[in-house]
This record gives C-alpha cells, structure tokens and sequence, in this order.
C-alpha cells in the first residue's frame, strides 16, 4: 500500500473514531511503529489532524457526526443480515420501540403491516411506516435535529414515560466491554439513556465494525442488553465475553 493511501485511510478512521493509537494502526495496516508515526507526522504537518502522545486525534477531537444519508450507505450487507436475524423477535399485539440508527431502519424495512405498536424518534421510521394500516405509529416529538434526522429534547423523553415498550432495539457507534455502548451526539445519548431504562428488554443491533470501539457519550452498560445482534465479522473472543457477561448474542450471517 502507498503512503498517501494509508494516509487517507488513517484519516478516515480518526473521523469515525476521534483518535488512533500508534500501535492499532500498525497492527491494522501490518507495517512498523515508525512506519505509522512518519505518517501521522506527515498528516499533522498538513494541518488534518493532531498528534498527541502514542496517536493523534481530529482537529476537533471529537468523531465527526455523520448524518443519516451517510450512515446509511456503510456495511450495509452487514446490517441487512442483522435486521432479518432481529426480524423473528417482532409480534402482534406488543409495542416496540426504535431509535434513528440506519442499522434499526433496516429492521424497519423489513416489518410486515401487522397490529403493532411503534415508538420511535426517527423522521425515516415515521416515513417509512407512515402509510401502513395495521401498524400504530408513535412519534416522540420533540425538537428536528436534521443532520441525524432525529427528535430529541425532552419532549422526546417525555412521550417514552407514557408508553409500556416491550422491546427496544437501538444501536451505537462503538460497544466497549468496560464502558459499554456509546454515541457521537449527545442529545441523542439522553434519548438513549432513557429508553434503555424504560424497555422491559433492549436489543442492540451492532455491526461487527463497531465492536471494541468508543465514541464520545456512553449511554448504556453492556449488561443492560440483553441481546446483541451482530455480523459474522465479530471476533470470536469479543462475542464470547459478551456471553460470558450474560448476554444473548446472535450472529447474523451476511
């Protein structure tokens, strides 16, 4: 791989990240420390990002906050798998609830017209289901967010107390063993938060990309899922930890 390419892929990854580590991305792109930090020397002195001891970090650093049109368009044979492998847990007669990531939207896609309740704080989940008849469609409410194509505020957070969800199915930006799940925007962390407090049971529909990661607000403990849907691209060792820490954990195959 040239130079300029691995550059560009570092740069990728401290955008979806906030910052890297000298030592992961030498593992990642199979060359030398020295290797690594010439390249970050080279990206700092062009002024698009900044070092720090052992890494570097975005300019802001903090991960860029990607709006839905562009999360829709990554690993999206991944989170296809995932939404057909979440798509056996939906029943009439109970109330789900859906958060605004692209990997829940796939699941949503999928649903048949059926006499089921859905809450949620997503436009794209609202317009997809909007002209269902048998389906009872609850907005949240709340304040637009148009980058992420959210409702969020209180009103949201509000509207989540008067509803008894029997299933939840969210997703995240990064799922650390230690810390748990974490997002890139904080207004939708608070979302988050209280509806996995509120669900009687919380899937978590997580790319096998996203394992092992972090972002900038964590919103809920690992053990707070009780299931997690991933891809067959999860590390085996990660999956089993996560079981080991009483989680179901179901991997889809793409």
């Amino acid at each position: 791989m040239l130079a300029t390419e691995r550059q560009n892929q570092i740069l990728v990854l401290i955008e979806e990240r906030g910052s890297v580590r000298t030592v992961d991305l030498a593992a990642e792109f199979a060359v030398t420390d020295e290797t690594i930090r010439r390249d970050l020397q080279a990206l700092a002195e062009a002024r698009q990002l900044t070092r720090i001891h052992g890494g570097a970090t975005s300019l802001s650093g903090r991960p860029k906050l990607r709006s839905f049109t562009e999360r829709r368009i990554r690993q999206v044979e991944a989170k296809q798998a995932i939404a057909r492998a979440a798509l056996a847990r939906i029943e009439p007669g109970r109330t789900y609830a859906f958060d605004s990531s692209t990997t829940a939207f796939e699941l949503i896609d999928l649903l048949p017209d059926l006499p089921f309740r859905v809450v949620t704080n997503a436009y794209a989940v609202i317009d997809r289901l909007v002209g269902t008849e048998n389906v009872e469609l609850v907005s949240t409410g709340g304040r637009y967010h148009p980058k992420t194509q959210t409702f969020v505020g209180g009103d949201s957070i509000d509207t989540l107390k008067r509803h008894n969800v029997q299933t939840a199915f969210v997703s995240c930006i990064g799922l650390d063993l230690k810390r748990g799940a974490s997002e890139g925007f904080e207004e939708q962390v608070a979302f988050k938060e209280r509806l996995v407090r509120y669900a009687e049971e919380v899937v978590l529909l997580v790319d096998s990309t996203k394992l092992g990661e972090r972002s900038e607000y964590f919103f809920a403990d690992v053990e707070a899922f009780r299931t997690v849907i991933t891809d067959a691209g999860a590390e085996a060792g990660f999956v089993e930890r996560l079981r080991e820490r009483g989680v179901e954990v179901v991997v889809a195959e793409v």
